[in-house]
């Protein structure tokens, strides 16, 4: 898949947005999302990993600008068949521009191709207002992943 989308920064300037979904994590692409993940979550937010098991069988998508990756995240079904999307992380600097919306339609998308009629994720609670924003609904307890509070969120597709 390789939708191309336009968008413009706050400097005027257009970005020329496209992604590139693959399952797994044995590719180049790979490679690109991991490191959108790890500037997000490791260097930028403190957490202490990211990388895991799921990343093997899970599906990837990473959005770029031009060829630059600038946001990633995946969806997988997990041992109880419930469809998670996850790892959504979009570098600072585009945020604010529509990219995160981009990328979570990318996923819902590839879910929606997988059989997925809907989908859930576990939210930091600083962002759930964007994923409602999305039509997405909290439900259950907040919980904490390290130090940061997250709460779930479901959508059907």
């Amino acid at each position: 898949m390789n939708l191309k989308y336009r968008i413009t920064d706050n400097i005027g300037e257009v970005m020329n947005l496209n992604y590139k979904t693959f399952k797994g994590n044995k590719s180049e692409e790979f490679a690109h999302a991991a490191d959108v993940r790890r500037i997000v979550f490791i260097d930028e937010q403190e957490f202490s990993y990211d990388l895991d098991d799921v990343d093997a069988y899970a599906h990837h998508a990473v959005v770029y600008d031009d060829s630059t990756p600038i946001a990633a995240g995946r969806f997988f079904f997990d041992e109880n068949n419930i469809p998670h999307i996850g790892r959504v992380a979009v570098l600072k600097e585009y945020r604010r521009y529509g990219v995160g919306r981009y990328l979570m339609e990318v996923l819902e998308k590839l879910a929606k191709e997988i059989g997925a009629e809907y989908v859930t994720l576990g939210a930091q609670l600083r962002a759930s207002g964007f994923y409602e924003k999305l039509g997405y609904i909290p439900y259950g307890d907040l919980y904490y992943e390290e130090y940061c509070e997250h709460i779930n969120m479901k959508k059907y597709l």
